[in-house]
Formats: C-alpha cells, structure tokens, sequence
C-alpha cells in the first residue's frame, strides 16, 4: 500500500536514500544540500510518521510502498546510481577535474601567507571578508539558547539587563531583522537547545532563584507557542547538549553543587527520558556536535577549571551494550569552550584559549587533527555567547566582556565554502 500523504516529495527522496544505508553526508552530497539540511529533513520525516531511527523510517517506507524492498519489488521510484558507478561511467571527467582541482589547491597553498603554527596545529589564512556584522540584538544577554529553524535564528532566555530572562527573539536573514516573541514561561540561563522535527527543545538551566531546575519547554516557532515535557531526572544547568535520530542527548552539566557525568536521553514521541551511559570525567560547560553517528563531547570545566578533554559516544553502541565512549584527539590545550557546531562533516570550537583570546578551532574527524580557522578574532575577547549554525555560518550572539558587561552583538563567520561540482548527462 503506498501513503505518502505524510512525507513531501523531498522526504520521500530522503526516506529512500536512507534505507540504501546512506550517510547524512553522502545524502547531502547527492541532493546538492548541506548535511544539516538533511538532519532537518530527517527530523521532519521522524515526527510526522512517529519513528525514532533510520531502521524504523526504513520499516516504514517498505510497509507503505515508499521504499523498494532489498531483492525484489515493485521500485516506486527510478533506482539511483552509486557512487562507485557514478565513478566509472564519469571517470573521463571526474579524474582529470580531480587532478586540476589539486594543482590549483597545492599552488594556493604555496602562495598562501601563514604564520607558524603551533605545536600539533595548523592555522588557515586569516581571511576577514569571513566575518560579517549584522543587525544586533534588541538588547544585551548572555548565556542564552540559539537554535535555527526554517533559515531564521531563535535566541531564547540567557541573562538580560534585569536579569534571568525568559525573553525569546528571532532573526529574519532575509531583512536583517529581529523581533520579539512569546517569552519562555520559566526564565533561565546557562541553558541550550535543539530542534527536533519543527519545535525546539530548551532543558532544565539557571533559574532565577540562582539554582538549576529540571524543567523541559517545549516551544512551537510556527505557532509561537510553549508547552512543557516530561520533567528531566535531575535539576541541571550548564550542559551540553545535542539532537541525534529524532531524539535529545543532554551531558554532564551542573547540578547546583557540582560538575555531572550523566548522560540523559529525551524521547519526544514518548515524552520520556532515560539514563545512558555516563561519561568517563565529570564537567559542566562542555560542548556537543554529533558527525556521522558519533557524538564528541569537548571541553567542559570541573571546578571551574577548562579541560582539554574530547571524548566521543556512540548511541547505538550504547543501546546494544557495548562499549560507548571512546577518547579523541584532545583540544590543543586546556581551552574554556563557549560553544561547540558541526557544519559540513567538521566540528568547530568557539573558545577562550589560555591568554583569554578567543580562538576558533576546528576538528577534522576524519584525520583526527585540530587546525586554528585564522590566528586573531577581529573583535575584543567575551564570554558567554549564543551561537548556532546557518548554512555554512557560524551565528555569534551577545555575550559578555570581560569586565561582566552585557553584549547586544551579533556576528556571523563563514565557517566553510562548499563547492558543488554538476554532473552532466551525456
């Protein structure tokens, strides 16, 4: 029986790139689309057929005549090629634009200018047409929530002029404005969020009587409205946190007193939470980015003290009972990380280095290597900050000086270029 009422035509085309056992990376790459976008489709697929993993959406397709079943079938769509065969059909093209794409690489970096790096890292050009300065905020705040949802940025709660705040505002790209919104019930800081399907998820955080509560929001952008989940297991702030399959991953954090190794997982379906394995360090403040089905947990403090530490966990390992958690290259230092994106199969790192300089950084997963994106930031030091990813930007929002002072700021760094190259029919 086919029933595709549920899904667009893009969702299908996803759905059935997903049962051949395609990666979000490899998915973006055949569309022509960043791999976040492909998150996103992914978590819209999720919620509107109510699964929890890539093998139930694959269940799925195959029962309603979306998805060919291996071995035999009726197709619903025409079969697409691999890449394998892609290569050998195209290879009279492929190879000689491969082997220019090199020479032009290699002479660039010849001609680059760079400073010497340090020990164990490796800076790129520093290039400022990267940063551009967009309209700021309504008014200061640090320590708040920032999600993207539909091409607009949503900065949610944080620590205003009155202090703790439940305010919520969005920024429009397209005219490079902001507005206000419904404000969250309960006001808090130290807080993150995640959007999964089409609401956006803000956990526990700061409240305003200066201690972490347990309370998950749960905020509709299309209907600027809020309703409140399961409550966490435990009142935490200070966490890191990150969405994976249709489903909330909170680590470590601060429960008032001190530093967490838990690790909390929040079904939306089931409007549930349970307790996965826990890390090997405890720490508040670290950062989360989830790339190709592995979650890297980065820095993070205990006693208020940076650590270097990255570490990474798998959750299907996890569910399965196997070994979860695996130690990664560490960060090139004892670092005090701010925020922590993927964008484009790359973790980048916004963070406070030892000469308190903010830094850049970025983790190649598949060299395990961290490179520095430029050696200076073009603006002063500050602390505190949303960020969220656009595209291929990183999205700074406010923060704070280091004299305490509350920013309004509003910056956007072009984090990686993609080049798409077309494959052309003959």
């Amino acid at each position: 029986m086919t029933d595709n009422s549920k899904l667009s035509g893009r969702e299908i085309e996803i759905l059935q790139l997903v049962s051949k056992g395609l990666t979000n990376r490899e998915i973006a790459q055949m569309l022509t689309i960043s791999p976040n976008t492909v998150k996103v489709h992914l978590s819209n697929i999720f919620e509107k057929i109510s699964v929890s993993s890539r093998t139930e959406a694959t269940l799925y397709g195959i029962e309603h005549g979306l998805v060919d079943v291996p071995g035999g079938g009726e197709a619903t769509a025409p079969k697409q090629s691999t890449w394998q065969e892609l290569l050998r059909k195209y290879a009279w093209f492929i190879i000689p634009l491969t082997v220019l794409m090199v020479v032009l690489v290699v002479i660039f970096a010849i001609n680059l200018r760079q400073s010497p790096p340090a020990t164990g890292v490796q800076p790129i050009a520093d290039l400022d047409e990267r940063w551009q300065v967009l309209a700021p905020m309504p008014e200061g705040r640090a320590g708040m929530a920032a999600t993207t949802y539909d091409g607009e940025i949503f900065a949610i709660a944080g620590e205003g002029p009155e202090g703790v705040s439940g305010s919520v505002f969005r920024f429009s790209p397209n005219t490079n404005t902001w507005s206000r919104l419904s404000d969250k019930p309960t006001p808090v800081m130290d807080v993150q969020s995640v959007l999964i399907g089409e609401k956006i998820y803000v956990p526990g955080g700061l409240g305003v009587d200066g201690h972490p509560n347990d309370i998950l929001e749960i905020y509709d952008p299309r209907r600027d409205t809020w309703i409140e989940g399961a409550p966490l297991p435990q009142p935490i702030s200070a966490y890191a946190l990150v969405d994976y399959e249709g489903q909330m991953y909170l680590f470590g954090g601060w429960d008032g007193e001190n530093a967490l190794d838990v690790v909390y997982i929040y079904d939306p379906q089931a409007d549930q939470w349970r307790q996965g394995t826990g890390m090997g360090t405890a720490r508040s403040h670290a950062g989360a980015a989830e790339v190709e089905g592995k979650i890297y947990i980065i820095g993070g403090r205990d006693a208020n003290k940076p650590l270097n530490i990255n570490e990474s966990y798998n959750p299907q390992r996890d569910i399965q009972g196997d070994i979860s958690w695996q130690q990664e290259i560490p960060l090139p230092e004892d670092m005090r990380v701010l925020s922590v994106q993927e964008i484009a199969g790359f973790v980048f790192v916004f963070a406070e280095d030892a000469s308190q300089s903010d830094v850049i950084i970025h983790l190649n997963t598949q060299s395990t290597t961290w490179n520095y994106s430029f050696e200076e930031i073009p603006f002063d030091s500050m602390t505190d900050v949303g960020i969220t990813s656009l595209g291929e930007n990183l999205v700074i929002l406010g923060g704070k000086t280091s004299d305490g002072e509350l920013l309004n700021t509003h910056l956007s760094y072009k984090a990686v270029y993609i080049v798409s190259i077309p494959i052309i029919n003959r």
